[in-house]
């Protein structure tokens, strides 16, 4: 549910926002932008996990990225590394999510075509579900490869999709989360 989904977003912000820009980069560049990533906010999510329960959330994401150009220079690749961290609170318990060290890069760039473009996006990293009690509920660690369909000529991402499962630990982040709070 909430797995990599921060992540996931800052993926496509970057892929969607530096897609266009790709054909004004000069041929032979290499780095076209180096940028830091930082971003929280705070909210509530309904039916938290499907338990029927609303739970308070936080979030902070922190990072530093890199948009070069590879080849011919006419596309954008992009690579990143962040840390997270999300709260959820609910009935005075809390859980701390954190992912102290994910790489996100785009791993093949193809495009179609027809107007749209396919990128295949390397996450990779480790997470881990802290209970109140500072112990670990639950842990997640491998790769993940992701297909984003771009149409290039209105920046909107057409499809997103998981196409290679994670290849390390895959604990229910949701079903530790609810047994932790008693639910």
């Amino acid at each position: 549910m909430f797995k990599h989904t921060k992540t996931r977003a800052l993926i496509t912000a970057v892929l969607v926002g530096g897609l266009i820009a790709a054909g004004a980069a000069p041929a032979g560049a290499q780095v076209v932008e180096r940028y830091t990533i930082e971003d929280s906010g705070s909210g509530v999510i309904g039916d938290f996990c499907g338990a029927g329960v609303d739970a308070a959330y936080t979030f902070e994401v922190t990072g530093s990225g890199t948009i070069r150009t590879r080849g011919d220079g006419e596309l954008l690749w992009f690579h990143e590394r962040t840390r997270t961290v999300q709260t959820f609170t609910y009935d005075g318990m809390t859980v701390t999510d954190i992912q102290p060290n994910t790489l996100s890069r785009d791993h093949e760039i193809v495009d179609n075509g027809d107007g749209t473009i396919s990128i295949t996006v390397l996450l990779t990293g480790g997470q881990r579900l802290i209970g109140s009690d500072g112990k670990v509920l639950a842990k997640g660690d491998g790769q993940v490869r992701l297909l984003v369909v771009i149409d290039v000529a209105t920046d909107q991402v057409l499809s997103e999709e998981v196409i290679f499962g994670s290849t390390g630990t895959n604990d229910d982040f949701c079903e530790a989360i609810l047994e932790h709070w008693g639910i």
